[in-house]
């Protein structure tokens, strides 16, 4: 929905205190029974068909009721059934009062990064979340925008931005002219504008995972949408459009830390600037153990097992001795083969160091073969740190060749 245009520059989102009026918004419920249908809760506008602009982006479970704008009305030709065409703005939910919550429902966080983090996105500061891969930081942003009752995140792989234009939409032939088509992000960000504009108390929230992949060429010209103004101009072949991001809508970036990052683009300082940093602790071994015995059933002892090999092969990759970190749901992997009868040792191999190069064997001197491929150094992590010991390894893995 393009606003108006003022100079020849094309406002996506309306300006605040602007001369266009927002139509009043409406109430639909799903209904997922043989496939999903909605209904006004409305009731000057029952009996209308609902039709939707566009596919949902995110999951819609049975009962959700979404406030909707009406983007036209129609019916079909020698019949009596009218339809109404609608773009689905917000879920109807409560949202938490923040300063009451101390811990997040099945996630781990230290409370003072749980502070920080809630105190800074409520007052408008945009943040990145810094840790280890596996660490949770992705997940971490969905679980938060749950627990405060916002709105479902819009998550950008950053590393597959190469202009900033990418951000918001392509320029796509069509007839023999050429269109901008727009991102989901765009309308995310509008989304965002039309609950702002009608008074919904509800807030967005864009998670830019891998930020520290951002290409040089985006780099700086991201410097717009995180500063005072939060609005950056790209140009099309529609020409110029500036995009807006409404105080509603808040970001939070994810970032790698250790070996495993160096040597991409990287963000400038001027960027950096414009973000709060928040390192992402590990879950302590007690929390993750309790968490992984409660949600696969295995055995406590096991779980410790699991967890300690997880945590030796996390650290040797943030040392660059390796790339692969295993996370959570790797340990969750790994206690999935538990419970359907294979032992430790083959869980742990099948799980975690399947995806390292090379192969878990001995040459004829009884050392490790390839002792410069990443199995052998994974292999070296886990021994140097006292949870495994060669030989059992290695017959495990001779048996599964």
């Amino acid at each position: 929905m393009v606003s108006g245009s003022e100079h020849g520059v094309v406002l996506f989102n309306i300006v605040y205190g602007g001369t266009h009026r927002m139509a009043d918004l409406l109430l639909i419920r799903a209904h997922n029974g043989d496939g999903l249908t909605w209904k006004f809760v409305d009731q000057t506008m029952v009996g209308y068909k609902i039709v939707l602009d566009q596919p949902p982006t995110i999951a819609i479970s049975d009962g959700d009721i979404w406030q909707v704008e009406l983007v036209n009305t129609s019916s079909v030709k020698g019949k009596r059934q009218k339809i109404a065409t609608v773009r689905l703005v917000a879920k109807v939910q409560q949202l938490k009062a923040w300063e009451k919550i101390a811990e997040l429902p099945d996630h781990w966080i230290d409370p003072v990064d749980l502070k920080c983090i809630l105190t800074w996105l409520h007052s408008g500061t945009d943040i990145i979340l810094i840790g280890p891969k596996g660490s949770g930081k992705t997940s971490l942003g969905f679980v938060i925008a749950r627990t405060l009752g916002w709105q479902d995140p819009y998550k950008v792989d950053v590393y597959t931005i190469k202009r900033t234009t990418d951000l918001f939409g392509t320029d796509a032939a069509h007839q023999g002219s050429t269109l901008f088509v727009r991102s989901g992000l765009l309308d995310y960000i509008e989304r965002a504008q039309i609950a702002l504009e009608s008074g919904l108390d509800t807030h967005f929230l864009v998670i830019l995972d891998e930020i520290n992949r951002v290409h040089a060429k985006v780099n700086e010209s991201l410097h717009g949408l995180f500063d005072d103004t939060r609005q950056v101009t790209v140009v099309t072949t529609e020409g110029s459009k500036t995009i807006k991001l409404p105080p509603n809508l808040h970001v939070v970036g994810t970032m790698n830390m250790g070996a495993e990052y160096l040597g991409v683009h990287g963000l400038d300082e001027a960027l950096k600037d414009r973000f709060a940093p928040v390192k992402v602790r590990p879950m302590p071994v007690d929390y993750e153990v309790t968490k992984l015995v409660r949600e696969t059933k295995v055995l406590e002892q096991q779980a410790l097992a699991v967890v300690k090999v997880a945590q030796a092969l996390r650290e040797s990759a943030t040392g660059g001795q390796i790339s692969f970190a295993p996370s959570y749901r790797a340990c969750r992997n790994v206690a999935r083969l538990l419970n359907h009868g294979l032992d430790l040792k083959t869980a742990i191999i099948k799980g975690f160091l399947g995806w390292y190069e090379g192969e878990l064997a001995l040459d004829p001197r009884g050392e490790v073969a390839q002792p410069n491929t990443e199995m052998a150094k994974a292999y070296s992590a886990l021994r140097m740190r006292g949870v495994a010991q060669a030989k059992d390894l290695i017959q495990v893995a001779a048996r599964e060749m």
